[in-house]
């Protein structure tokens, strides 16, 4: 079922507004050109998730295709570079000012996730940890959140990356390989995200994008035991399958409460197959 495009506007609207590490304007006295360089970087982030969340939910987010589209577009890709420049004409005379006026965490949580959609891993890790030196007072909790959960997102594509490099024909030791190096990388991905969940609160809108994060991990875990799995193998584990029926359920009662779309849930029961855990939420 394809959605249409107001619907495809709200989904993708929902997903900016919890990606973004926003950095507003504060109106507090004399940052100027540093406030500037973090409002570009914000607009250029936001035009390339905006440019992503199209082209993904246009395409219905295949697997496969997709993905390496968003990775060869150009004008996506120009603008993470875009964020990521303007966040690097920031001066370092100009970072205590930052501090001072609670902003430096928003732009050390802006640089994480730009590096993390460049693809530029090892710096996104390093910059992760760098704003959380900085201290709790710099981070608001959706920055906290999604930079705690950082490591699991970047592990959400290596899973999807190790996929997508199993041969057309693979051994039988190979898919073992590929199927073990899946299963390891959506555990440690799913650790890593429920950190992030627990960093912002049950109630916190971000529990929304995190929560389609784990989906997507699970996603790529039943896509491996399809395909690289044998016999009872080739089916999600009950256990992993009930996980992903109750992130279901959770994702409903947050997009609920949010009265977001409900093609954000009925995406994912379609993706995974699955239908949400019973019960009230």
């Amino acid at each position: 079922m394809r959605l249409s495009h107001s619907a495809r506007r709200r989904l993708s609207a929902a997903f900016i507004l919890l990606l973004v590490a926003t950095a507003a304007a504060t109106g507090c006295g004399g940052i100027g050109t540093s406030t500037d360089r973090l409002r570009e970087a914000q607009e250029s982030f936001n035009h390339a998730a905006a440019a992503e969340n199209s082209l993904r939910f246009d395409d219905q987010l295949q697997e496969g295709p997709v993905q390496g589209q968003v990775a060869s577009n150009t004008a996506i890709q120009n603008g993470y570079a875009s964020a990521l420049l303007s966040l690097g004409k920031i001066e370092q005379q100009d970072v205590e000012r930052l501090k001072s006026d609670k902003l430096w965490g928003n732009v050390l949580a802006l640089k994480a996730l730009t590096q993390w959609k460049l693809g530029l891993l090892d710096q996104a890790r390093q910059t992760a940890a760098e704003a959380q030196q900085a201290g709790a007072e710099q981070l608001l909790p959706r920055d906290q959140a999604l930079l705690m959960a950082l490591p699991g997102l970047i592990k959400v594509d290596e899973a999807f990356t190790a996929l997508q490099r199993v041969p057309a024909d693979p051994s039988a030791a190979q898919r073992a390989t590929a199927l073990q190096n899946v299963q390891l990388l959506v555990s440690d991905a799913v650790t890593a995200i429920d950190k992030g969940r627990v960093a912002a609160g049950a109630t916190h809108p971000v529990q929304v994008y995190l929560i389609q994060a784990e989906l997507a991990a699970f996603r790529n875990l039943q896509f491996a035991q399809q395909t690289l799995g044998e016999g009872d193998d080739r089916a999600l584990p009950a256990a992993k399958r009930a996980d992903a029926q109750r992130l279901l359920k959770e994702l409903k009662c947050q997009a609920e409460k949010l009265k977001a779309p409900d093609s954000i849930v009925s995406y994912w029961t379609g993706k995974l197959t699955l239908t949400p855990e019973p019960g009230p939420c």
